[in-house]
């Protein structure tokens, strides 16, 4: 990864927001901020771009409005680079991302007035699935200025979790941040209490070896949806990052996200870096090398 943020624009209030979450990262990281707009070329756009002047016109509005944003949003001190694109804008987003291997992805959030209903849009969705760059989505409403610089970490002890630390590793090394790492305990036995707590003894020390900070902590709730545990939490401890699990298994070739995984990024006040498995069959990731687990715990 190198020190870029790619952030798409399409001019609404979340998505101008998410450059106030690029400049937060950026000054803590000196990284450059890449701003693209996306001219998706479907159906009547089509039809327009038929039109070489009326395209050209589209397109150069675009770019000063693109203009005045980061003006207005991105101090001077930030580097920053803006594009107008067009394309399906997942396309051009994978290939924004293969062109300047950035450090994450910061998209925001689709909502339906009428209901008012947040969810995953089909863009999101299929950029998640198909990058290997962090992505992270933004469909809440803290801001950086509220924010503590802790990264919260949601971990089911039960199953992998080599990927989910891997990140959340280097993570903490380029925001400079703390760890809050938590897991719920819905199994009623002494023995996997008594395991669930060394596991997390051993995480403790090894990320303390690598002078980060860490604070644990089992949550003992059987009933209660672990998206909403982990959201409340969210909300108290306003975390720069909160990382998780994208799905539980990786056995399928098609994409698809967990239940919680889902509620936790359409409702978490927190941005949500979403981590996809990629340890299994001995396939590397090509973003993230794989930690040592000198515990042979995650």
């Amino acid at each position: 990864m190198k020190n870029k943020i790619i952030v798409p624009v399409d001019f609404e209030q979340q998505s101008i927001k998410n450059l106030d979450w690029a400049k937060h990262f950026a000054r803590i990281n000196n990284s450059q901020i890449v701003v693209t707009h996306i001219i998706e070329n479907t159906g009547f756009f089509k039809k327009i771009f038929n039109d070489n002047d009326l395209e050209n016109k589209i397109i150069s509005e675009a770019k000063e409005n693109l203009k005045k944003v980061v003006a207005e949003h991105i101090p001077e001190e930030i580097t920053s680079h803006t594009s107008v694109e067009k394309g399906k804008p997942y396309e051009v987003i994978e290939d924004l991302a293969d062109e300047f291997e950035p450090l994450m992805i910061i998209l925001g959030r689709n909502e339906n007035p009428e209901k008012n209903k947040k969810y995953l849009g089909s863009n999101t969705l299929h950029i998640i699935n198909e990058t290997d760059y962090p992505v992270v989505t933004t469909f809440g409403s803290q801001s950086p200025e509220n924010s503590k610089n802790t990264i919260l970490l949601p971990l089911d002890l039960t199953k992998s979790i080599e990927e989910q630390i891997t990140v959340a590793y280097e993570f903490a090394n380029i925001l400079k941040a703390n760890i809050k790492a938590i897991t719920i305990d819905r199994i009623d036995s002494v023995a996997h209490d008594a395991q669930m707590l060394v596991k997390l003894n051993q995480l403790k020390e090894y990320f303390e070896k690598q002078n980060i900070k860490i604070e644990t902590q089992i949550i003992d709730d059987k009933e209660t949806n672990p998206a909403e545990i982990i959201n409340k939490i969210a909300d108290e401890l306003k975390p720069v990052l909160t990382i998780i699990m994208l799905r539980e298994e990786s056995n399928f070739k098609n994409f698809f996200i967990g239940s919680v995984a889902r509620d936790i990024i359409e409702n978490c006040n927190a941005p949500v870096l979403s981590v996809k498995p990629w340890n299994r069959n001995e396939e590397e990731n090509p973003v993230f090398k794989t930690i040592v687990n000198p515990f042979n715990i995650l």
